[in-house]
C-alpha cells in the first residue's frame, strides 16, 4: 500500500486550524470581561455556551502561549496564502494580549494603544493645520456671527425630517446595494434589517448576525443630514461592513474553514480595514458629481427639502479636511492632557460641533479611545492601496477593493 505523506502546506494548515480555534475561544473568554469586545460571532454555538469567566491573568498566559505557538510554527515550503494567514492571525492574537493587559489596568498612551490594538499609527496634525481649514471654510459661508453658528445655520436646511428618515435612508441603501451588486457578486440570501434607536454614543452600527444577515441600527439622537444617508448606507451596508463580513463568511469561514474569521474582536487590527474600507466605500460606488445628482434628484424630494446641494457639498468637502481633528482631541483626552470639557470645547471651536454632538463624541472617545484612527487613517490607507499607481480604472479599483474585503490584511501587511 502506498502512503501519501501530508505536504508541508497541509500540515501547517491543520495546525493553523487548531490554533485558530484556540484564538476564537480566547476572544470569547475576553468578551466575558468586556461586553462590547466581541462585535460579531457566528462560529460553533457550543463554544459560546461553554465559555466561562476566567481570570484575566490566566487569559494573559493563554494568549502568550498561543502567540508563542504561532511564532514557532515552521512556515517553510508553504504557499503564500498560509504565510499571510499566519501573519494575520498572529497580529490578531497579539492585539488580544494587549487588550487583556489594558483590562488589567496596564494602559498605554494613545500612540502605544494604536499600535498595540490596530497595528498602525495615524499621521499627526497640529491645531495650526485646522486653523487654515477654518479660514477656508469661513470663505464659503456667508453671514455674520461665529463660524460654528453660521455652519450650523447653513446645514439646518439639509436636515431630513424625522418622519421621512426611514424612507430616505432605505432609498440610499437600495442605491448603494444596486451599485455594489454590479461589481461584487452577492449571495442571493443576503439582507439586513434597519432599526431606529436612541441614546447611543454612535450614529449608526452594523451588527453582523451570520448567514449573510446584518442588523443596522440608526441612532436618532442627532439630526440626520441629507449627505449622511448615502454615507451611512455605504458604510454600514454596501460595500461597507455588511459586505465586508459576508464575503469573509462566504470565502474564509465556509469555503476555507478558517474559523478565526467567524469572530470579530472590535478592538483589533481587523477594525482598521473594516472601518477604513467602509469609509472609502462611497468614493468607490459614486463620483462626487453622481452623489450630488442622486441627492438632488431622488433623496431631497423624498425628504421634502430644497437647497443649493452643489454649494453644500463644496462646504462639506472643505469640512472633511477637519477629519483628523478626531485623533488630536481624542489623543489629548486619552493621554490625560485635557479634560472632557476641554475636549468638547475643542470640538465646538475647531470641529464646529453643536454642544450635544460634542458631548456625544467625547463619550465615544472615552469609551473607544484610539479606535478613532480606524476611520480617517483607515480610509486614507485603503484609498492609497486601491488607487496606487494613479489613473486606475473603476474596474481595477473595484477588483482591488474586493480583494481586500475577501482576504483582509492588517495595516502593516498592505502598507504601501
Amino acid at each position: 500500500m502506498e502512503i501519501t505523506l501530508p505536504t508541508a502546506t497541509q500540515s501547517v494548515n491543520k495546525r493553523l486550524n487548531e490554533l485558530a480555534q484556540s484564538y476564537v475561544k480566547l476572544v470569547l473568554a475576553v468578551g466575558m470581561h468586556a461586553p462590547f469586545y466581541v462585535d460579531a460571532y457566528y462560529g460553533p454555538e457550543p463554544w459560546r455556551k461553554e465559555c466561562l469567566l476566567v481570570p484575566l491573568s490566566r487569559l494573559d498566559l493563554d494568549g502568550q502561549r498561543l502567540l508563542g505557538e504561532l511564532d514557532t510554527l515552521a512556515m517553510v515550503n508553504v504557499d503564500a496564502k498560509l504565510l499571510s494567514r499566519q501573519t494575520f492571525l498572529r497580529k490578531q492574537v497579539a492585539s488580544v494580549g494587549y487588550f487583556i493587559r489594558h483590562l488589567q489596568g496596564k494602559r498605554g498612551t494613545f500612540e502605544v494603544e494604536s499600535m498595540g490594538l490596530y497595528d498602525t499609527r495615524a499621521d499627526k496634525f497640529g491645531l495650526e493645520y485646522f486653523d487654515s481649514v477654518l479660514v477656508e471654510l469661513a470663505g464659503l459661508l456667508t453671514g455674520k456671527g461665529l463660524l460654528a453658528e453660521r455652519f450650523e445655520a447653513f446645514r439646518a436646511s439639509f436636515i431630513v425630517p424625522h418622519n421621512r428618515v426611514p424612507k430616505v435612508f432605505e432609498a440610499a441603501v437600495e442605491k448603494a446595494r444596486l451599485l455594489t451588486g454590479a461589481h461584487i457578486s452577492l449571495p442571493d440570501s443576503e439582507s439586513f434589517s434597519i432599526e431606529f434607536v436612541n441614546d447611543k454614543i454612535w450614529t449608526a452600527y452594523n451588527w453582523y448576525q451570520g448567514n449573510y444577515q446584518s442588523l443596522i441600527q440608526l441612532n436618532q439622537d442627532q439630526p440626520l443630514y441629507i449627505e449622511r444617508c448615502l454615507e451611512l448606507a455605504s458604510h454600514e451596508g454596501y460595500p461597507g461592513h455588511h459586505v465586508f463580513n459576508l464575503l469573509q463568511e462566504q470565502d474564509l469561514v465556509r469555503s476555507e474553514q478558517w474559523i478565526e474569521y467567524a469572530i470579530y474582536p472590535l478592538y483589533s487590527p481587523i477594525s482598521f480595514l473594516s472601518e477604513g474600507s467602509a469609509n472609502y466605500g462611497l468614493r468607490l460606488i459614486m463620483s462626487d458629481d453622481e452623489v450630488v445628482e442622486f441627492e438632488r434628484d431622488h433623496l431631497m424630494p423624498l425628504a421634502g427639502i430644497k437647497g443649493d446641494i452643489e454649494h453644500y457639498h463644496r462646504v462639506l468637502a472643505c469640512y472633511k479636511k477637519l477629519a483628523y481633528l478626531d485623533n488630536l482631541v481624542c489623543e489629548q483626552l486619552t493621554d490625560g492632557h485635557i479634560s472632557a470639557s476641554d475636549a468638547e470645547c475643542l470640538l465646538r471651536n475647531y470641529g464646529l460641533y453643536s454642544e450635544s454632538r460634542a458631548r456625544q463624541r467625547v463619550k465615544f472617545y472615552l469609551s473607544n479611545r484610539a479606535y478613532v484612527i480606524n476611520y480617517n487613517h483607515g480610509e486614507q490607507s485603503v484609498a492609497r492601496w486601491v488607487e496606487r499607481g494613479g489613473n486606475t480604472s473603476p474596474v481595477e479599483r473595484w477588483k482591488r477593493f474586493e480583494t481586500l474585503l475577501r482576504r483582509p490584511l492588517t495595516a502593516s501587511q498592505f502598507k504601501l
